[in-house]
Order: structure tokens, then sequence, then C-alpha cells
């Protein structure tokens, strides 16, 4: 039974035309809502992880936006007592996501000795910059991020930012080296794509990785590759939702281990809530 549902950038897009389900996929997936929190109303016969009256937070294929919703057990999240519905609801999309691409080893790898990694996030007043500055600044590793005006400075200082760039007046580049030592960035999140990728190419430190989540600025781009092959680094990226169950569960879990546990424990910002529309 849903109490609450997320809104993101993903279901303003599939709003647009611009990100939909495949023909083949169920009717509700056709719904909007890819997150939502809400008590368990009922369990399948092979579901052994939850029971009926859990209070959890659940990432979707679709159908969110709903009275009742349905998700493989793979994908829902138990919340813990201290976190209320609507905190709930910030979870799934920018945590599975932010951990899938900055935490995973196959990936950004920041969980690997992340106090002695700097990484760059572009964009980092969203919410998918809240998740990832926080933790990783409860993780240890220096964070940069950029920005485009004042208030969003100051919010992402709030959140953690060591070193905050605006991106309107300043070359992110020569910041990201002149608070590295000219070093670079272990780990680089960017949605934006077109001329960023030869930048953040040039922004890399040593075996630094470049992960890709979007391409705002365009698919076709163009950058010097022997510059990536100098510094034995790495490109990457992906979409969440194409992931398997498995491999969802798989980030369920980490969550559990990871994420939960220190926000409970005070040392990492639960989801910061704005406001919710009544429906």
């Amino acid at each position: 039974q849903v109490a609450y549902s997320g809104v993101g950038g993903t279901d303003l897009a599939q709003r647009a035309g611009k990100f939909n389900p495949a023909a083949s996929a169920p009717a509700h997936h056709l719904i909007m809502g890819l997150e939502i929190s809400g008590i368990v109303a009922d369990v399948g016969a092979g579901v052994t992880a939850f029971k009926k009256g859990d209070r959890v937070c659940a990432l979707l294929y679709g159908g969110g936006y709903a009275e009742y919703a349905v998700c493989p057990q793979e994908q829902v999240l138990e919340l813990p007592k201290e976190m209320s519905l609507i905190q709930g609801a910030g979870i799934p999309e920018n945590y599975w996501t932010v951990w899938a691409n900055l935490f995973d080893p196959q990936f950004g790898n920041l969980v690997n000795n992340p106090t002695n990694k700097s990484m760059l996030v572009h964009g980092g007043a969203g919410g998918i910059g809240f998740a990832a500055l926080t933790l990783g600044k409860a993780f240890g590793a220096k964070t940069i991020t950029t920005v485009s005006t004042p208030e969003k400075a100051d919010a992402v200082r709030r959140w953690g930012a060591d070193v905050v760039i605006d991106y309107t007046k300043e070359d992110f580049v020569a910041k990201v080296k002149e608070a590295t030592g000219g070093r670079g960035a272990d780990v680089i999140l960017c949605f934006i794509g077109g001329d960023y990728v030869a930048r953040n190419v040039e922004a890399l430190a040593p075996y630094g990785r470049l992960v890709q989540m979007g391409l705002r600025k365009g698919k076709d781009v163009t950058f010097d590759f022997k510059v990536l092959m100098n510094k034995w680094g790495m490109m990457t990226g992906g979409h969440l939702r194409p992931r398997t169950i498995e491999q969802k569960g798989q980030l369920r879990d980490a969550l559990r281990e990871h994420v939960l546990p220190r926000m409970v424990a005070g040392t990492l910002p639960m989801p910061e809530i704005q406001g919710a529309l009544t429906l």
C-alpha cells in the first residue's frame, strides 16, 4: 500500500515520452512512479523476506503513482523505525543509483579505500548529488562538486562538499586539479556527456574512473583517447532500470549493510524532503 511516491528526472522523461518501458512490459509498468514507500499489504507465495505490515521502500519498474504497487522482494528495503515513510520514499532511485555507479567495485569503486580518494560530482544540488555527496563524505572521501548558483553552493556545502565550483564562472578542470594537488579526481560522476567528456578525462587522476549516468549534452562525443590511456583511466556507466532483479537485489543488500546503519547512527544524513503533494 503506497504512502509516498518519489518524483525524479526519469519520471519527467517518461512523461515527455523519452524514457518509456518496452512495449512488452506489463500494463502497470506504463504507469509512472519508480520509487515508493508504504506498508506491505500482501506477499506472494515465494516471498520469505517480508510480511504484511512491514514498513518498506521499494524500487519499481513502474506503477508507483497508485494506491497499491507490486514489486519483486529483491527490490524492497525494510525501513528502520527511525526513518519516516516520507523520508523512505527518497531512498530507492537516488541511493540505488549512487551506490551502483559511485561505490560498486565494477564502476566507481569508491567503497575501496575511500579515505585516500577524491570524487567529482557534477550538478551536486539535486537528489543524486545529495546522496553522492553525503555518502562520499560519510566514507571519508574528498568531495568536489559543480553548481550554478550561490544558493546551490550553500546547499552542497551543508551536505558535505569540500570543494564547490561555480561552473558558470570557473573552469572545473583547473579547479579539480587545484583541489587535488594536480592529481585529479579518482572518480567522476557525470550525467552531462557531450563536450564534458573530454574535460572530464582531463580532470581524471591516474587510474581514475569516469562514470557516465546520462547524456544531457549529447551522446556523440569526441575526445583524445590517448589522454585516457596515459592515465590508465576507465570509462563506464549505465542505467538502473535495465539491471536484472538479482543485480538490484545486490544493491539493496549493500544499502542495508552500508547506508541505513549510518543513517540510524547519525553519521549519514537521512534524505531531505522539501515537501509533498497530497493527491
